[in-house]
C-alpha cells in the first residue's frame, strides 16, 4: 500500500498538479486579457466621440470664426452629460487653447484642470497629435483632481480636407465605477492606488497583456502609464482562483482511503476522475487557444479543482463574448440617435462604391440637415432637441430599411442615407418622401423661419449606372455634389430636397 499511496502522490506531484497549475495559468492569462479588452473599449467609446466632433465643418469653421453660437450650441453642461464626459479642450496648431471647459457630469459641477494649459505644462503637449505623424491620440494624465483618460484629434473638415487648424481633446474622469465595470468583465476583483513615489513601482509590470515570465497567483498588481511613460496608477488584481492547488487535496485522501479498502477500486477511480477528465480539459483548451476560436467546455463527473476550473471558464468565456458584441455595438452605433455613426457610415460607403463601380449599378446620397436645429434647441432645451433627434432618425430608420438602404449621423444635426440600384425616378420620391414624413411629424418649432413644425434640408446625389464608367466621378466627388445641392436646397428656402443626377 506505501507503494501505492507513493506512486498516486508522485503522479499527483509530477503529471496532475502542473496540468492543473497549466490551466490555472491559461485562465488567469485571459483574465488579464480580459481586463486590457475592457480598459480599451472605454477608449474607444471616448475616441469615437471625439472623432465625430473633430471631422465635422462646423468645428473647421469655428477656428477661423470663433462663432461663440458654435459653443453655445454644442458644449452646454447637458451635452457633458448627455455624453458621459468631463471635459473639452481646443487648440490651435501652436498649442494655445482657444476654448476649454470642465463640467463633472456625476457632480454636475465645473472644477479647474490647469494641467491642459499647455503653455505652462509643456510635457503635456503630447497630448495632441501634431508631432508623432498621426491623427489622433489618446491615453491617461495626472491632474490635481486625480487621473484622466483623454482623446484627442485633430480638426478637419467633414470630408477630411483642409489643412490642420488645430485639435480637440475630450477627457473622463478615472472612477471607481469604470474600475467595478472592468473588474465585471474580466470577472476578477480590481480596485486602484494612485502613484505617488515612483520607487515604490520598479518592480511592477504594466499592464499589457497577459501573464508576463510570471506564475499564478490568487493576486497581482499592474501598473498604468500616462502619456508621458510615467507611472500613475497601480492596479490591485484579485483572481477569480483564491485556492491555488495543493499537493494533498480532499480527492487524493479519498482516493487513499480507497486503495486501503481496495487497490483495484482505487486504481480504476483515479483513471476514471482524473487522469481523462484533466487529459480532455487540457487538450480542449490549448486547441481553442491554438484556433482562436473560444468556446465553453462541456465536462461531465469532474472533480471539485476541475468542475471549479471549466465553470469559471465558461463564464469568462460568455463574458467575453457578451462584452465583444457591445463594443462591436459602441463603435458602429451613434449612442443617442442608435443609427450609423460616421465611422460605420465611412466604411459601408467605401464597400457599396466599389460594389457599384464594379457591377456598374447605381448608388444615391441624401445630405440631411435639420431646418435652424440651433433656434429649436434654444427655444426648448437640448434634452427636447435630442428627443427631436431621435424621433427624425426613427423616420430615416424606418425609409432605409424599406428601400435596402443606410441611415447615419453625419455630424451634430446632419445626416446621410445611401441607397444602391435604384431608379433616378425611385430615388426623387424617397427623398420627396422622407422630407414629408419628417413635417408628419409634426413637432413643433418656434424658431423656425420656414414652418411651425420642424422640417429638414436635403441635398441629394445621384450616380447613375453610366456614370461609373467616369473616372472624374468618385466616392468623394459623390458626397461633395450632394453637399453642393444641400448648400442650395439651404440657401432657396430651406425644407426642400434637390437632387443632382450624374
Amino acid at each position: 500500500m506505501c507503494f501505492v499511496t507513493s506512486l498516486l502522490v508522485s503522479y499527483r506531484y509530477f503529471f496532475t498538479l502542473p496540468t492543473i497549475n497549466e490551466n490555472i495559468k491559461d485562465y488567469q492569462n485571459r483574465e488579464l486579457l480580459s481586463l486590457e479588452i475592457a480598459l480599451n473599449r472605454e477608449f474607444v467609446f471616448l475616441k469615437t466621440l471625439n472623432y465625430d466632433y473633430s471631422v465635422w465643418d462646423d468645428t473647421y469653421d469655428y477656428m477661423t470664426s470663433f462663432d461663440k453660437g458654435y459653443i453655445e450650441s454644442n458644449y452646454v453642461d447637458d451635452t457633458f452629460k448627455s455624453l458621459k464626459i468631463d471635459g473639452v479642450f481646443i487648440y490651435d496648431m501652436n498649442f494655445k487653447q482657444v476654448y476649454g471647459h470642465t463640467f463633472d457630469y456625476i457632480q454636475e459641477q465645473s472644477f479647474e484642470l490647469p494641467e491642459f494649459d499647455l503653455n505652462t505644462h509643456l510635457p503635456n503637449r503630447t497630448i495632441l497629435p501634431y508631432k508623432k505623424n498621426t491623427s489622433e491620440r489618446f491615453g491617461f494624465l495626472s491632474t490635481e483632481h486625480g487621473p484622466v483618460m483623454f482623446a484627442s484629434h485633430v480638426i478637419q473638415r467633414t470630408n477630411k480636407t483642409g489643412e490642420p487648424v488645430g485639435s480637440i481633446v475630450f477627457i473622463k474622469k478615472v472612477r471607481k465605477s469604470q474600475v467595478a465595470m472592468m473588474a465585471e468583465v474580466a470577472q476578477v476583483k480590481l480596485s486602484y492606488s494612485i502613484i505617488n513615489d515612483d520607487s515604490a513601482t520598479q518592480n511592477l509590470l504594466v499592464l499589457n497583456g497577459g501573464i508576463q515570465n510570471e506564475g499564478i497567483a490568487t493576486e497581482r498588481q499592474r501598473i498604468l502609464l500616462d502619456i508621458n511613460g510615467n507611472p500613475l496608477l497601480t492596479m490591485n488584481i484579485e483572481h477569480h482562483h483564491q485556492r491555488l492547488p495543493v499537493l494533498f487535496d480532499l480527492y487524493l485522501i479519498i482516493i487513499l482511503i480507497m486503495f486501503f479498502v481496495a487497490s483495484l477500486i482505487g486504481f480504476f477511480v483515479v483513471n476514471r476522475f482524473f487522469i481523462t477528465p484533466l487529459i480532455n480539459g487540457a487538450s480542449a483548451i490549448n486547441l481553442m487557444l491554438f484556433k482562436n476560436d473560444l468556446q465553453p467546455l462541456h465536462f461531465k463527473n469532474q472533480f471539485l479543482e476541475m468542475r471549479v476550473l471549466i465553470n469559471g471558464f465558461n463564464s469568462l468565456i460568455k463574458e467575453v463574448k457578451k462584452q465583444n458584441e457591445q463594443l462591436e455595438k459602441i463603435s458602429k452605433v451613434d449612442e443617442l440617435t442608435q443609427i450609423y455613426n460616421r465611422r460605420a457610415f465611412e466604411e459601408i460607403y467605401t464597400l457599396q462604391w466599389h460594389d457599384a463601380h464594379n457591377q456598374k449599378t447605381t448608388l444615391g446620397l441624401m445630405l440631411i440637415d435639420v431646418d435652424y436645429f440651433k433656434l429649436y434647441n434654444d427655444c426648448y432645451g437640448h434634452q427636447e432637441g435630442d428627443s427631436a433627434l431621435q424621433a427624425l432618425c426613427g423616420v430615416l430608420k424606418e425609409t432605409a430599411q424599406s428601400n435596402n438602404g443606410i441611415a447615419a449621423r453625419y455630424g451634430g444635426e446632419e445626416f446621410i442615407m445611401l441607397f444602391n440600384q435604384l431608379s433616378f425616378e425611385q430615388f426623387e420620391l424617397i427623398s420627396q418622401q422622407l422630407r414629408k414624413n419628417v413635417n408628419a411629424l409634426k413637432l413643433t418649432h418656434k424658431g423656425s423661419k420656414v414652418s411651425d413644425v420642424l422640417t429638414i434640408s436635403v441635398g441629394c446625389a445621384f450616380a447613375a449606372a453610366k456614370a461609373m464608367d467616369n473616372e472624374s466621378i468618385t466616392a468623394k466627388s459623390l458626397i461633395k455634389d450632394a453637399d453642393v445641392m444641400l448648400y442650395e436646397a439651404k440657401n432657396t428656402g430651406r425644407d426642400r430636397a434637390l437632387i443632382k443626377s450624374i
